[in-house]
Parts: C-alpha cells; sequence; structure tokens
C-alpha cells in the first residue's frame, strides 16, 4: 500500500523507497537542521531487531559524486577513517547525538569545530547501484530515523515500488537542471508592487520560500563569479553556466562557496535566509542571458 503525507519544506519532493520506522529515544526537532546533501531518499531507515541483527541502520540519499556534504548540525568531528575499507567520518553534537557519513572523502579533521552547512567531505561512488550518501544517526548505541531527526517527523512518505528509477540529479546548461531550492513561489518575475516599500518595481527573479537554513544548490555546472553582501539582496552568490547563462543566489543565511570555485549541477551554494531586504526566510533566483535578465521559470523544468 502507498502511503502519502507532506514532506515537511525542507525536504517536500523527495522519494523514498522503503518503510521508515523509529527505534529507540525520538529524536528531537530542531528547525535548523539542514540536509547533508540535496537529493532523494533512496532507500530508507529500518532499523535492526537486534545489535547485529539485519537491517538498514540510516538512509540513502542518492546525489552525484563528488558532491559536497555539509554537516546538519553544529559539532565536532570525532572520527575520520574507513570502516570494512569504507572512507566514512563521525560528527558528535552538542546533545551527544552523533551523524555518519560514507562513502566520503574527508576535508575535515579529528578534532575539528564545524557548523551547520560547513561542507566536511567529497561524496565517492560505490554505496548504491548509483552514487547516493549513506547518512546515520545514533544515541549512544541506538540508531534514530534520520528523517525524524532532520526535521520530517512530521513529514511523510511517499512509498514507490522497488523497482522505480530515482529521477537524475540536474545537469549542465539547457532545461533539464533542477530547482535550487523545493518550496512555494512566493513572488513572479515581472512588475509587481514591492512588499516592502510599497511602490511599482520589476522583480528581476523569482522568491521561493523555504525554511531559514535549508540548502541551496546551483541547478547546472558552473564558476563562482561574485560572492558578497549588501543592504538590498542580503549575502549573495553569482554563478555563471555554459551557453552565457548566469544564475542568482539572493538573501542567503550562509554562503558556502568563493569566488572563482567551479561547481557541478546540484551543488551546494549557500542557505535559505532572510537578509537583506526581505520579508521573511526564501531564495531570490534570478537568471540573465548574455547579460540581459530573463525569468527564471524559462530555463528552468
Amino acid at each position: 500500500m502507498r502511503l502519502f503525507r507532506a514532506f515537511a519544506p525542507a525536504i517536500a519532493g523527495l522519494t523514498v523507497m522503503a518503510c521508515l520506522t523509529t527505534t529507540g529515544p525520538a529524536a528531537h526537532a530542531v528547525g535548523n537542521r539542514v540536509w547533508p546533501v540535496t537529493g532523494p531518499v533512496v532507500r530508507g531507515f529500518d532499523p535492526p531487531s537486534s545489535t547485529y541483527g539485519a537491517g538498514h541502520r540510516g538512509i540513502d540519499i542518492g546525489a552525484e559524486s563528488g558532491l559536497s556534504v555539509v554537516v546538519p548540525e553544529d559539532g565536532v568531528v570525532t572520527f575520520v577513517g574507513a570502516i570494512n575499507y569504507v572512507p566514512m567520518l563521525t560528527v558528535t553534537h552538542g546533545d551527544g547525538v552523533r551523524t555518519t557519513y560514507q562513502p566520503v572523502t574527508a576535508l575535515v579533521r579529528q578534532g575539528e569545530r564545524v557548523v551547520a552547512g560547513q561542507p566536511i567531505g567529497n561524496l565517492l561512488p560505490g554505496h548504491c547501484t548509483a552514487p547516493c550518501l549513506h547518512f546515520g544517526v545514533l544515541q549512544g548505541k541506538t540508531y534514530l530515523d534520520p528523517l525524524a531527526w532532520l526535521g520530517a517527523a512530521s513529514g511523510a512518505v511517499r512509498l514507490l515500488p522497488n523497482d522505480s528509477k530515482v529521477p537524475p540529479l540536474a545537469s549542465a546548461g539547457g532545461r533539464t537542471g533542477s530547482w535550487p531550492v523545493k518550496g512555494r513561489v512566493t513572488s513572479e518575475y515581472g512588475w509587481r508592487i514591492h512588499p516592502i516599500l510599497g511602490v511599482r518595481m520589476f522583480h528581476d527573479g523569482i522568491d521561493i520560500a523555504a525554511a531559514c537554513g535549508t540548502p541551496v544548490v546551483t541547478p547546472w555546472a558552473g564558476k563562482v563569479t561574485q560572492v558578497g553582501t549588501t543592504s538590498i539582496m542580503g549575502n549573495y552568490v553569482r554563478v555563471s553556466h555554459a551557453g552565457g547563462l548566469q544564475t542568482s543566489y539572493l538573501h542567503l543565511s550562509a554562503i558556502k562557496v568563493k569566488v572563482g570555485d567551479r561547481l557541478a549541477s546540484g551543488q551546494l551554494v549557500g542557505l535559505v535566509g532572510t537578509t537583506g531586504r526581505s520579508t521573511g526566510c526564501h531564495l531570490h533566483f534570478g537568471a540573465s542571458r548574455h547579460g540581459s535578465s530573463i525569468n527564471p521559470r524559462t530555463v528552468l523544468p
């Protein structure tokens, strides 16, 4: 039987192919946790009935090989190494909960303090048929449901047959890129009455509502050309892509790239925020072609 409920905003539209259950103490909800990578859940949490029993002690999130893996919450890196020849790392958080990430090439050292949204490694192939991150959450020796810990306890789950194919992540160029963040468009491209100034102004992008702290990714491969902060745009990033396309990401709470970085499609750019001239948590996503502003919807699926 297929089960449908609504995911929390940060994970709307994700696909889960196994029934999700919890075991042990319930994960506490914290609104500002971010996902370690952006992608569909291709295998859900299936805790073992005994300590050494069979099961799936985390979730698998489909993502491109080489994609940056970020830490969902502040903590300290407590393990960097390999288990059964699989490269992995562990972060321990303030409440003693530990999160695990595999297979990854670490970008951090054991003992290093990390903050939510900080890249801690790059995803390696090999865990799933297509590249995926295995993400686990433990409290003591008890495995917690990672979706509940990430804030999706009230969110659910869309169950699909095991032979369902996971849609590919964004690819470079064209109209095949995924959206930079999942959410409801609250203001379209074009002329509007400005919500703060109360005057008619041209809105050169679309506003996508999402919880502050939600990861923002670039839909296509490209190069970071601008990073900065202004009183109007807040924290912003601009990325140049093939074919004269440039994309802009405004009002970020945190910037996770620097000028000159070359990004893969689906790679983290920053976190949703409400910096600058903003009325609430959202991403202003803009696009231009050869220097002329265009409606971002014309280049998104």
